[in-house]
């Protein structure tokens, strides 16, 4: 028994300690700066907020009790793992709330709570999404509507939001559903700056003859491996070589000069693209991957 323990704790013990410190500055985030300013967190812990500003109810006891019908529906229907880990998340951030609610932080300016608020939850939450659990909630629907349905997760996720601030705008006003807006905008950039990385990378597409040169080029000057397909030329029919690798936005400068040196005639494309995922420097590794 020990031993499958240790076994577990060492599988997941990365995992678990990111939804922990996640959880912990998320909660820090709703409880010191949007519960002073009555601004709502997305999904399940927006309901429970505003469920605590009209009736004093426990944002904590709330978070769970919505959560239990989102929970029995997503352990048919979604994958078992992210429920499994996603009941934990909930549990550890619910703890999390419960043991910060008495906190208080001194501040007067609303901008601090949408500043420091939207800081505070998108870098929990991302350090929680990025472990591969979540806190439940809105999460499932999302998954299962993409799953079921094809929606888009940001778009479902999006709508729940928008319902989330049409309440708010109907019980508080225009300015106060203005500020939450502002205080989810920080935060889903943030959060999508910790999933993705500050650096998001280029992909290059480059259409060329030279497929020895270029490609030994780039490998020695970018230390960037380089994938190598056989083209046609649409119009001319002439055979091309397509050559495609990943760089960071940083090594830019130097692609474009090396394939000016090597291949002025070169034709070749930049994509900026979110999470590369495989073999390489500073890439995510396939256990990021909900399976």
């Amino acid at each position: 028994m020990k031993a499958e323990t240790k076994e577990f704790f060492k599988e997941n013990g990365r995992t678990i300690l990111e939804v922990v410190i996640g959880s912990a500055v998320y909660s820090l985030g709703m409880n010191l700066f949007y519960t002073p300013a009555k601004l709502l967190a997305g999904g399940v812990a927006g309901f429970a907020q505003l469920l605590n500003y009209e009736f004093g109810l426990p944002v904590s006891l709330m978070v769970v009790l919505i959560n239990i019908p989102m929970f029995l529906l997503g352990w048919k229907l979604v994958n078992r793992k992210f429920i499994l880990y996603s009941a934990v998340g909930m549990a550890i951030f619910t703890g999390f709330i419960q043991l910060f609610s008495g906190l208080h932080l001194e501040f007067s300016s609303p901008l601090t709570s949408v500043m420091m608020g939207g800081v505070l939850t998108g870098l929990g939450v991302g350090l929680i999404y990025r472990s591969g659990a979540s806190v439940g909630g809105t999460d499932i629907i999302s998954k299962i509507l993409h799953k079921y349905f094809s929606v888009n997760m940001a778009t479902s996720g999006l709508v729940i939001n928008a319902v989330i601030v049409f309440m708010s705008a109907f019980i508080y006003g225009i300015d106060q559903a203005v500020l939450t807006i502002c205080a989810m905008f920080i935060s889903s950039q943030v959060n999508s700056y910790v999933i993705d990385g500050w650096d998001h990378r280029r992909a290059i597409l480059i259409v060329s003859d030279k497929k020895e040169e270029l490609p030994k080029a780039l490998m020695e000057k970018l230390k960037r491996g380089v994938t190598i397909v056989d083209a046609e030329g649409a119009y001319t029919g002439q055979e091309h070589y397509l050559m495609y690798c990943v760089i960071s936005k940083h090594q830019l400068g130097q692609l474009k000069s090396v394939v000016k040196q090597v291949d002025p005639n070169a034709f070749f494309t930049i994509i900026t693209v979110n999470g590369v995922y495989g073999k390489g420097i500073s890439f995510f590794s396939f256990k990021h991957i909900d399976s």
